[in-house]
């Protein structure tokens, strides 16, 4: 599983089934409006939290914050934090069979 350094320290982060359900319930997104996340800046902070969200349950971690906890931790970062986070997704999504 991959890790981000955010917050100041190494977190799992993690974009399961139930992770994307929980985005596109926070964002009013539907199944075939996946493509849009990332399109909005609100977008951001929301897939990383969710994405650190499930990340600590499959490691068994405690999680308490808010999506402005990560929000602030973003705002403290330079933008290749939010690239690592989208990387993180892009990782986690099914790989079409060969062409």
């Amino acid at each position: 599983m991959k890790k981000v350094e955010l917050g100041g320290q190494k977190r799992p982060i993690r974009f399961s089934y139930l992770c994307l359900k929980a985005i596109c319930n926070k964002l009013g997104l539907k199944l075939n409006e996946l493509n849009q996340l990332g399109t909005e800046i609100e977008h951001i902070g929301v897939i990383a939290y969710f994405g650190f969200k499930y990340g600590a349950k499959k490691q068994g971690e405690k999680f308490s914050y808010k999506i402005s906890d990560i929000e602030e931790w973003l705002d403290n970062e330079d933008f290749s934090k939010i690239n690592e986070i989208f990387e993180a997704f892009q990782l986690d999504q099914p790989q079409g069979e060969g062409k």
